[in-house]
């Protein structure tokens, strides 16, 4: 009996279903289904690649600059920068004074973020890698490293009109009691311009804190490098605890966690956007697999006749439905991973106006678990799709079927 031949004996008729349908319509109806899940799929794991760069190049970025653990906070001493020396996983400690100045040349300001280092900078940051101009660290007395979006806007490469001056804000209170003479000035030679991204070029100025000897006290800043093979989460696990109250030490994603909460939120809504993009092809696949259960009532009914149970019959159009979705979300995704390979490789999509942000083109990277939601979600929408077509199994007069009324 047909009964006893199991669901594992289906899969041709499955198949037959599907893609060797007697009706033109049919097939033409679960070939327009099957293309519109397919580029849904498609869309999902080329649009989460590309966030998924985003986030990479971000990271991989941040990196040529920052250091691998930031200590924030009030009452960053040299006392704490001595403790932390001794610990093993660290290789180096830098201590950094952050303050607003003015950076002044012929008749241009720029107002610019400074950062006083200490002698040590150097091994903790790799900001010095960057440069387009000049030299790099060791800084000599009275020189100062700046951003290039700073050197364009202050125009400081161009011919002498005069030197470069820089005014630092010691503090606020020394504004408050000195007005503009309680900005501290020093006049400075550019030793190197730097290019790591807009954020650090169109702000930065770095300098010494040997040649700014009024600003003293607490640190605002100490930056971390870690030695090899020392991983920076389980280092701040071992060190977050033991820091004193009011300090937080932060690893390289939690330097920008604004940013990267941004982009977090911009992927959740772009899954949002194709998941309204899903449900639509999934409208048209329904009204698909609606007319296809219809128009292949005599067959259930035949079914039926010859013992297939009803149990069966619905496994089949179970079958149906699953594979359809399957084989559609494995094509698409076959094809993004596809193009995401492409990209990575010729880098044919290009990026409008990213040269500000280094990029010419799309950054991708494919990630396990765009997948994994993927085919989690299609297996979901197949199995509700299942359910609907059994639903309407057994609202239909099989034996009426079969007399062809």
């Amino acid at each position: 009996m047909l009964a006893e031949k199991g669901f594992t004996r289906s899969a041709p008729l499955v198949w037959r279903y599907l893609w060797r349908s007697p009706r033109p319509v049919t097939r033409w109806l679960v070939g327009l289904s099957f293309v519109g899940l397919m580029l849904s799929a498609w869309a999902w794991v080329v649009v989460s690649s590309v966030f998924n760069g985003f986030s990479s190049f971000l990271e991989e970025v941040f990196q040529r600059v920052d250091p691998q653990v930031r200590i924030v906070g009030v009452g960053l001493s040299d006392s704490l920068r001595v403790a932390l020396e001794g610990w093993p996983a660290v290789e180096s400690v830098a201590s950094v004074y952050e303050r607003i100045g003015v950076l002044k040349y012929g008749q241009r300001q720029v107002v610019v973020r400074v950062r006083l280092v200490d002698s040590t900078y150097a091994r903790v940051s790799r900001i010095g890698t960057q440069l387009v101009y000049g030299e790099s660290f060791p800084l000599a007395q009275g020189t100062v490293l700046i951003g290039s979006g700073v050197a364009m806007r202050a125009a400081v490469l161009d011919a002498q009109e005069g030197p470069v001056w820089l005014y630092v804000v010691s503090s606020g209170r020394g504004i408050l009691v000195s007005g503009l003479e309680g900005l501290l000035r020093r006049r400075l030679v550019v030793q190197g311009v730097f290019s790591v991204q807009k954020e650090y070029d169109d702000s930065w100025v770095i300098a010494l804190q040997r040649d700014w000897p009024e600003v003293r006290g607490a640190y605002d800043v100490l930056e971390l490098r870690l030695r090899d093979g020392s991983d920076p989460r389980s280092f701040l696990k071992k060190l977050q605890p033991q820091l004193p109250p009011g300090l937080v030490a932060q690893d390289p994603r939690e330097q920008h966690e604004g940013l990267f909460r941004i982009l977090a939120q911009e992927k959740a809504l772009a899954r949002f956007g194709l998941l309204w993009l899903i449900g639509l092809t999934v409208s048209g696949a329904l009204s698909t697999l609606s007319t296809f259960v219809l128009q292949n009532r005599r067959d259930w009914a035949l079914y039926r006749v010859l013992g297939a149970s009803r149990r069966w019959v619905e496994r089949l159009l179970l079958g149906i439905s699953v594979t359809l979705l399957g084989t559609a979300g494995f094509s698409g995704a076959a094809l993004g991973a596809f193009t995401v390979w492409t990209q990575e490789r010729f880098q044919w999509a290009k990026l409008r106006g990213g040269e500000d942000f280094l990029l010419s083109h799309f950054p991708v990277r494919l990630n396990g678990s765009d997948f994994l939601w993927l085919g989690l979600i299609l297996l979901g929408i197949a199995l509700a799709l299942g359910m609907y077509m059994r639903y309407q199994l057994r609202s239909m007069q099989l034996r009426e079927a079969l007399q062809g009324e």
